[in-house]
């Protein structure tokens, strides 16, 4: 099995997967059938959706079963991966969480110091 993981510095390169959202049935009527968005899934479960068509967008999905658990239309929509990029297995909404947990790091303030603090003292 290949590992996923490569970490430089604090950036994870865990590599990504590449997908269509393919429709059979289009039960809402609104994005037709066929191809209707394009899909990534990447290494810590985070999945990006470009959707297509008239109204096209982007949506950011925390795992795969949530985005499908919405948007699947109770198995009249699958994900037609293009690459065979990891091993058969792709990252659980539970995968995700806890890659997102172990790989956040602390923010850096967004509060600027204030003029005092840049003084030195005399």
């Amino acid at each position: 099995m290949k590992t996923l993981a490569t970490t430089v510095g604090m950036f994870d390169l865990t590599p990504f997967r590449r997908g269509e959202l393919f429709r059979r049935s289009d039960v809402s009527g609104v994005s037709g059938t066929g191809v209707v968005a394009q899909v990534v899934l990447f290494g810590n479960g985070l999945v990006a959706v470009g959707w297509l068509g008239d109204k096209p967008c982007v949506q950011v999905w925390p795992c795969l079963d949530w985005g499908l658990g919405i948007h699947g239309h109770e198995g009249a929509t699958e994900i037609r991966w293009l690459a065979s990029d990891w091993a058969d297995s792709s990252p659980t909404c539970r995968d995700a969480s806890m890659s997102i947990t172990r790989t956040r790091s602390p923010m850096p303030s967004t509060n600027p110091p204030n003029s005092r603090q840049l003084q030195q003292p005399a």
